[in-house]
């Protein structure tokens, strides 16, 4: 395992207030981001993405049944999507920080960040054409049942 990989498990460790570790699959989304782009967030900036990272990452793992550990405790293992919801949150929190108010590495992370949304009308799009269109109500869209209108697969 490279410094970097050693870094990034040990800073999600620290974000996430996990002591037994993580698995290696953890880090893969996190690949991109060096030590700098940390430090040189404001304090703000830092706080409310690390705080939002944790919080959502937690309730994602948290909603999955478990199974009892040998103390009783019922503790889900990480996936990489709870790391994902928690990457989206982080995105908003910054997002969510006035643009005057923003440091310019903020929005540099912004910039380059390629996940999708976590909060907002369309919560988990992955960018592309259809990203940014308003969603349709329920009632509003075709019946895929239709013939007319035939499922795509």
């Amino acid at each position: 395992m490279s410094e970097h990989d050693t870094w990034l498990k040990k800073t999600l460790a620290d974000i996430l207030g996990e002591d037994r570790g993580l698995p290696d699959y953890t880090i893969q989304r996190l690949r991109g981001f060096q030590p700098e782009d940390l430090a040189e967030l404001r304090l703000n900036e830092r706080d409310a993405a690390m705080g939002a990272l944790k919080r959502v990452a937690h309730q994602s793992r948290n909603t999955r049944q478990a199974t009892k550990t040998e103390d009783g405790q019922r503790v889900p293992p990480w996936v990489d999507g709870d790391i994902d919801w928690g990457l989206r949150a982080a995105k908003s929190a910054l997002e969510a920080i006035p643009a005057g108010e923003r440091s310019q590495k903020a929005n540099e992370l912004l910039a380059a960040c390629t996940c999708p949304a976590a909060t907002g009308p369309n919560p988990g799009i992955d960018g592309g054409s259809h990203a940014y269109e308003d969603p349709k109500p329920a009632l509003d869209r075709p019946d895929p049942y239709r013939p007319e209108n035939p499922l795509p697969y």
